[in-house]
């Protein structure tokens, strides 16, 4: 303690400087993270016109929760259907293959994404089941939900109308959908006869 006590002044003042600098030093780093949390926060911010802006709680394939955020990154072609319907969605599907090969043949990449308006029926398992017998590869997603909350949200950000009808099946619009990387609407095909070659255009 005595040997302490004799140590310079000048020598605890630049001690104290020197602490002084690092805690400032600290600072500015933690005000340039923050300024960089700032800028990516900004950067990630979605445009008023995504869809993906809705936060509609849905299930995928292993029934973990997501939203259609999930799905920001690349170009996607979806639509929706359900796993019983015996006509027209095999045919959504048909068209959205077709889209899927023209894009093969050209070397771009989509994602493609079926969200289930059966979520009673069409549980996690259900439409994973459902993605094997289609013989769906990973590029392809199926969402369905807990209730028809979420699903019912998405049909109408769509522009598809759906209505239960007697035995359990579906009245339901054909309308296939091309979403840029932030879930923007780019084009939409309207009825089973239209050639899909020209929403496949519209992924750059």
């Amino acid at each position: 303690m005595r040997f302490l006590s004799k140590i310079p002044v000048i020598v605890c003042f630049f001690l104290t400087s020197q602490s002084m600098a690092q805690h400032s030093g600290h600072g500015e780093h933690h005000n340039h993270s923050a300024s960089n949390v700032s800028k990516s926060a900004q950067q990630s911010k979605l445009s008023d016109e995504s869809i993906y802006n809705l936060q509609a709680p849905l299930l995928d394939e292993d029934g973990k929760k997501v939203t259609l955020e999930s799905l920001k990154g690349m170009p996607v072609v979806i639509s929706m259907a359900y796993t019983t319907c015996a006509y027209a969605c095999p045919m959504i599907i048909a068209k959205m293959q077709q889209i899927e090969k023209e894009l093969d043949a050209k070397k771009k990449k989509a994602r493609f994404v079926l969200v289930s308006f059966d979520p009673k029926k069409d549980t996690p398992k259900v439409i994973s089941e459902y993605k094997k017998k289609r013989k769906l590869d990973s590029d392809w997603t199926l969402f369905t939900a807990e209730s028809d909350k979420s699903p019912r949200e998405i049909a109408n950000l769509l522009g598809i109308k759906y209505k239960e009808i007697e035995g359990g099946d579906y009245d339901h619009s054909f309308i296939i959908t091309v979403l840029d990387s932030e879930g923007v609407i780019l084009g939409q095909q309207i009825g089973a006869n239209k050639d899909p070659k020209d929403l496949a255009k519209l992924i750059k």
